[in-house]
């Protein structure tokens, strides 16, 4: 198996670890603030991942909650029941460089928690086909369903809160600021969020990806400015700094071939709560202590390559 296909495999399939959950009503677990947040959404594990329940076309369905997605996607069953008609085409590029075509379907609200999200448009995606595992899943549920909000990510006990004005501003007077930037590609319709990490050589752009289960990827090209090494395919032990005041270890490190400059997974995104502002593009974070152990990756092993 080449290094990009044990990547994939590392980053989107994580198979042979616990079942998903089940859905049960719970207490915001997210610190709260004074002021009411406009919504707050739980989370679902999915093995080392999370999921969203939404209702869509009056029909409730499973989506992946993927931070690096950049389109919200849906099954194509399911956006003929929802009579989205898929027309046209839309292009995006992967992070190792594959091309990826398809059709679009006009925005439609998806309704989370009782409230109306609607992403510019809609794409299709069978999950099943790239992970079996991952069948049950109808879809994913991209940043650019929050196009505009406010939100804050807890992906360590799982849930997103979509703030209002009042408790953004309450709640981010605790939190240190995180420089970001928002990446956007698919004519602007599609929303990922870079974060700005400092190198010797001057600043590089990391993608915060919670489709990304199990691993933390530098990109060839910066593995020398962070101590790793550029040439192996096997997983690095390493650690560094990706703002002030916010360290990352971890020993499931990669370093291929990349059209970005690296991948922030689920290994760093578990013990951050992250606030990111989603219309002015600022961001913010504070460490998590009540996120607990991460749930381990299960990495391809030599035998299954």
């Amino acid at each position: 198996m080449t290094l990009r296909a044990t990547l994939v495999a590392a980053c989107l399939v994580f198979a042979h670890l616990a079942s998903p959950s089940t859905a049960n009503a719970r207490d915001q677990v997210t610190p709260a603030t004074n002021a009411s947040p406009d919504a707050v959404i739980p989370l679902e594990r999915w093995r080392t991942r999370w999921f969203i329940r939404v209702d869509f076309g009056g029909a409730e369905r499973k989506l992946l909650f993927d931070t690096g997605a950049g389109l919200t996607l849906l099954h194509p069953d399911v956006l003929s029941a929802a009579k989205c008609e898929l027309w046209g085409r839309v292009t995006g590029f992967r992070m190792f460089g594959q091309r990826g075509d398809g059709p679009r379907c006009n925005a439609m609200d998806i309704f989370v928690a009782g409230h109306p999200f609607r992403p510019p448009l809609l794409g299709a995606i069978e999950l099943g086909t790239l992970n079996p595992a991952d069948a049950e899943l109808e879809g994913i549920a991209a940043l650019n369903m929050f196009e505009g909000r406010a939100i804050t990510l807890n992906l360590g006990e799982g849930e997103i809160i979509v703030e209002s004005p009042a408790s953004l501003h309450e709640r981010v007077r605790s939190m240190r600021p995180f420089p970001i930037r928002m990446k956007r590609e698919v004519e602007g319709t599609a929303l990922a969020i870079m974060a700005e990490v400092t190198s010797p050589r001057g600043p590089v752009w990391m993608e915060l990806d919670s489709g990304n289960g199990g691993t933390v990827l530098v990109a060839k090209h910066n593995a020398a400015l962070f101590g790793l090494q550029p040439d192996t395919e096997e997983p690095q032990s390493g650690h560094f700094q990706v703002a002030e005041g916010v360290n990352l270890q971890s020993e499931h490190m990669f370093t291929p071939d990349m059209i970005m400059d690296g991948n922030l997974g689920m290994p760093f995104l578990h013990d951050w709560i992250i606030t990111l502002d989603l219309r002015e593009g600022r961001g913010w974070i504070v460490r998590n202590p009540e996120a607990g152990p991460a749930p381990k990756p299960a990495l391809p092993s030599k035998t299954s390559q």
